[in-house]
């Protein structure tokens, strides 16, 4: 049976990018599309490219060469570290994205709450500074700062890296839940198999030193169908059978900032 969201013109387009660094080239053409609807997580050793390449993909950084064709209306960023104005609440944190999307000050505001509301934060906590939340209430005002502005496409640039394993699986289940109500299509950077495993529609596999997308697979069922015993198979078969996942846990430190 065919794929519906193959059937729709990509909504991110990455078509042979190169992009260099003093002079160096660290990543070299690089193809890859995300269509809509779709969440594709991006894995690959640590030092391979994968935040480069997502900031191109966010326009962050501009490509020395090829086409990057962005078809969504409005976009927003999860970065590794939640990035919160360590001066404002976490109303305030939310509301700020809203401010540059260009609502009112009022609207804003609302807008926040509500999309507070979505991320499960607790509206008792919207007056707290960024110093007095936890990791995963800062994170989850990241993501809601995200959905403020109803984006259709939203990068995670790895996340949930620092949280612990229960706090992890519950921010992925908080983006796996939004991606299913909003519709938006995503790219997620990822070096851990099993978030690949439970979040995506798609694994992309980039190579160890930034020369291009290694291979591709696709994911049985929605992200959210897959239980933990379908994901810790996804995973051994991927380690042990699959010689797309050989270097995934490879570090070249001579690429690595």
């Amino acid at each position: 049976m065919t794929d519906p969201v193959l059937d729709f013109a990509p909504v991110l387009e990455l078509a042979h990018v190169t992009h260099a660094f003093l002079g160096r080239d660290v990543l070299r053409d690089i193809s890859l599309a995300v269509m809509p609807g779709e969440v594709v997580a991006l894995i690959g050793p640590s030092g391979c490219g994968k935040s480069t390449l997502v900031h191109l993909a966010a326009g962050l950084l501009e490509q020395k060469s090829g086409r990057i064709a962005r078809r969504f209306a409005r976009q927003a960023m999860v970065f590794q570290e939640p990035r919160l104005m360590p001066w404002a609440t976490a109303e305030a944190n939310i509301a700020y994205a809203a401010r540059l999307a260009g609502m009112g000050r009022h609207a804003a505001r609302d807008a926040a709450r509500t999309a507070a509301a979505r991320v499960h934060f607790d509206a008792a906590d919207l007056g707290k500074y960024p110093v007095e939340l936890s990791g995963g209430m800062r994170q989850r005002v990241a993501i809601a700062r995200a959905l403020v502005v109803a984006p259709d496409f939203i990068l995670f640039d790895e996340p949930f890296t620092a949280l612990d394993a229960a706090l992890k699986r519950r921010m992925q289940d908080l983006v796996i839940a939004q991606v299913a109500q909003a519709s938006f299509s995503g790219l997620f950077v990822t070096h851990d198999l099993s978030e690949a495993a439970r979040i995506a529609h798609r694994v992309a596999v980039l190579h160890p030193e930034g020369r291009g997308i290694m291979g591709v697979r696709h994911l049985p069922g929605a992200p959210g169908s897959r239980d933990d015993e379908a994901v810790f198979a996804l995973t051994r078969r991927w380690q042990h059978e699959d010689p797309l996942f050989r270097h995934i846990h490879d570090v070249d430190e001579r690429r690595i900032a």
